[in-house]
Order: structure tokens, then C-alpha cells, then sequence
């Protein structure tokens, strides 16, 4: 039974692309359609958000037009935030989420529902909910850390694979991403994978224990009234009536969060072969690198939105999005920044200055 199970998750999370985003968030750039949603956006309202003295949600209302999909699509855009370009940023980043998920959803409903009714079959209604919760507005301890969890679940005939996107950021002049590093130190991870797996051992719950493998690189969390919550998928660690399993740990005492150099340090071994890179030098004199070429030799992930002329790049915990005829790079950890020029379109590629490089990806580069 177990095993049926663990093989089903894995389908699930292959059909939903990604079960966790990025503690971004990672902001996570979820696999959903590139194809732009048939959106339709309500009014804005603010919203009630217990003790939220410091940062406030404003929420955005998302309707599709598919009659195969039923939705309640509540998307947080936070505001009041130091750092305005990072807060209008990551609001970006989280609509868009949304929106590729209801357009990936609208084209499965209304495939799922031909398909029905080719084979004379009833077609059970697909749904899609999209939930948020502000964990912690800034005010509390850690001090400045804003934490927000929103959950993504569709289900095709009563079927159905949460996706949780959990952001943290710290609210300052120049907001940054806050990581498991940041609040337990830099060699965290064999401790606080033992105190988990201890935490489960004790429990009277029917924990797959065989199947725990420690905490990922983006593993998902949030901060809550002072405590740790880290969190696992669902079908994951525990049967899938437990839902997404949740461990809370209280952080003790005061905590200041000097960020990590780490996201700066991370590719210090790693360089880039510019004489294998398509290239060429702009009318300004800059030097343009093919965005393509870039992530394929260093290894990362790169994604592109046609609609929105947008391409994503990651690998581990750093990311970053570029648009074409826009020359502000957004990076997760600072606020998006101008390299005097923008990414254009050549020969089918996207082409960044070469600054892009050094100066956002953090990476050095050899002639």
C-alpha cells in the first residue's frame, strides 16, 4: 500500500510540475504553461490579517473563463515593504505563479472534458484554489522577517496535490531572502535533519520513515510567532491524510540576521569559457552574451515566457529574471537592479550584457 502510494506521488508531482516552490520561493519558478491566463483580476481589497501591524496584504482576485474549472484564486500582493522595487518584484513574481497555473489548469479541464465527452462519459469539474496566510508581518521575532505561505491546490475528480510556496524576506532598505542559513547557521543541516527525524520517531504517527531523506537545499519553511516551521510535501514523509507535514522549532532568543555572503561566494570556483559563448558587441560598445549559452554551461535552469518576454534562471538558492527591452535584473536577495542595458533579442536568442555575469549571476568570467 505504501509503495502505490509513494509511486502515485510521484505522478502527482510530475502532473503539478513542482509540489514546493522556492522559499522564493525559491520563489520558485514553478514548470506551468508559458501560454498567458485568460485572467480577468476583481477589484483590489485589503484584507484583514491578524496582527499584521507591519507589512499589510492586499489581495487580488483571479477568474478564468473556462466553464470546465471552478476557481477561488486569492493571490497576496504584500505592501509596505522598505524596499519597494523587491516588494513589486516578488508581488510580480507571485501573480504570475497564478496566472500560469489557471492557464495550465483551463487547458486540462477543458482536454479532460472533451475527452469525456468523446467517450460519452460524465465529466467530473476540475477545481483550482489558490490560498495565502502571512505567517509573520516583520514586527516579531526574528526581527524584520516577513514570512508568507501560499498554497496552489487543483484536483481532477476529487484527486488532488497541494503545491506550497513559502517567501521569506527581510524587510530593510535593501530586502534579501532569508534561508535556513541565515536563522541556524551555515552547517545547520545535520542537526536540524536529526531533530526531524527524532521528532517523527517519537510521534504516533505513521511516518514513512524509510522514506525520510533530510531537509533539500530548498527546502520550504516559514517563521511563525518566533518558531521555525519546516515544512515537507504531501504523500512525501506521511500518509496523505496527514496533509503536508509540519515541524516547528523555537528560535531562542533574539536573533539579528546578517545575511549570508554565501550567494555571493557560491559560484567563486566556477567560471565562465567566453570563447564558447555566442556573442557579439552592441552599437553602446557592450559586450552581450547569448542567455542560453550562459545557463547551459554553468548547469542552471533557464525557462522562457513568450508571452511575457521573460526568461528565468536558477540554480540552488540563487535566481534571477530578465525581460527583453528592460533593463532592470531581478535577483531574489537585493532589489532588481539597471546594468545600462537591456537584454535584446538576436537570432533566436536572448542576449545580456555581459555584466549580467559577474554582477547578478555572481559568477567569474574567463576570456
Amino acid at each position: 500500500m505504501k509503495k502505490k502510494t509513494a509511486n502515485w506521488m510521484k505522478v502527482g508531482m510530475l502532473g503539478c510540475a513542482a509540489v514546493f516552490g522556492v522559499s522564493a520561493a525559491n520563489l520558485p519558478v514553478n514548470a506551468m504553461s508559458s501560454a498567458k491566463a485568460p485572467v480577468l483580476i476583481a477589484s483590489v481589497q485589503q484584507v484583514s490579517v491578524p496582527a499584521a501591524a507591519g507589512v499589510k496584504v492586499e489581495e487580488k482576485e483571479l477568474h478564468g473563463k473556462s466553464t470546465n474549472l471552478e476557481t477561488h484564486i486569492r493571490v497576496p500582493q504584500l505592501t509596505g515593504m522598505l524596499d519597494t522595487h523587491y516588494q513589486e518584484e516578488l508581488n510580480d513574481i507571485i501573480l504570475s505563479h497564478a496566472e500560469k497555473d489557471l492557464a495550465a489548469w483551463e487547458k486540462k479541464a477543458d482536454e479532460a472534458a472533451a475527452e469525456a465527452k468523446a467517450a460519452h462519459l460524465k465529466y467530473l469539474t476540475n477545481n483550482l484554489y489558490v490560498t495565502y496566510t502571512l505567517k509573520s508581518d516583520g514586527t516579531g521575532q526574528p526581527a524584520g522577517v516577513i514570512s508568507l505561505e501560499v498554497i496552489t491546490e487543483g484536483s481532477q475528480g476529487g484527486t488532488s496535490m497541494p503545491r506550497i510556496d513559502t517567501y521569506n524576506v527581510l524587510n530593510t532598505a535593501e530586502a534579501q531572502r532569508v534561508t535556513l542559513s541565515d536563522l541556524l547557521g551555515v552547517h545547520y543541516k545535520e542537526k536540524l535533519d536529526a531533530d526531524i527525524l527524532a521528532k517523527m520517531k517519537m510521534s504516533t504517527d505513521p511516518y514513512f520513515l524509510e522514506e525520510y531523506k533530510g531537509t533539500g537545499t530548498e527546502q520550504p519553511f516559514y517563521i511563525e510567532k518566533g518558531d521555525l516551521v519546516v515544512m515537507f510535501p504531501k504523500y512525501s514523509i506521511a500518509p496523505g491524510y496527514m496533509g503536508s507535514p509540519e515541524f516547528r522549532f523555537a528560535l531562542q532568543g533574539e536573533r539579528q540576521i546578517e545575511h549570508a555572503a554565501q550567494e555571493s561566494k557560491q559560484e567563486k570556483d566556477v567560471k565562465l569559457d567566453l570563447r564558447q559563448i555566442a556573442k557579439f558587441t552592441g552599437a553602446n560598445g557592450v559586450t552581450m552574451v547569448s542567455l542560453r549559452d550562459v545557463a547551459k554551461q554553468l548547469n542552471w535552469e533557464l525557462t522562457w515566457d513568450q508571452a511575457a518576454k521573460t526568461a528565468e534562471i536558477k540554480k540552488d538558492a540563487q535566481w534571477s529574471k530578465v525581460t527583453m527591452g528592460k533593463d532592470l535584473y531581478a535577483t531574489l536577495s537585493k532589489a532588481p537592479k539597471s546594468l545600462g542595458t537591456a537584454p535584446v533579442m538576436r537570432s533566436g536568442k536572448l542576449f545580456v550584457p555581459l555584466q549580467f555575469i559577474s554582477g547578478v549571476l555572481n559568477v567569474q568570467v574567463q576570456p
